[in-house]
């Protein structure tokens, strides 16, 4: 796939840079550099594991809610 960057002059003269010391493609240096950067923060975190049995998904620690917080909950939230 093809695309047009916009890098920052100081981004480009190192990709550049590397991209000739190593006697490839800017491609190929900006290919290796997305593939090697961790995943962001910013990214959802993964379900929780589906436990075989178990109806609802937990969150590890939590506790389940009782009925009498269930209904104060609804009542909070203007619900039947």
């Amino acid at each position: 796939m093809q695309i047009t960057l916009d890098l920052p002059d100081d981004v480009f003269a190192k990709v550049d840079a590397l991209a000739r010391e190593e006697s490839r493609s800017l491609s190929s240096v900006l290919t290796d550099v997305i593939r090697s950067m961790k995943p962001s923060a910013r990214q959802a975190p993964a379900s929780p594991p589906i436990v075989p049995g178990q109806r609802f998904p937990t969150i590890k620690g939590s506790r389940a809610f009782t009925l009498e917080e269930i209904d104060r909950m609804l009542t909070e939230d203007g619900l039947p």
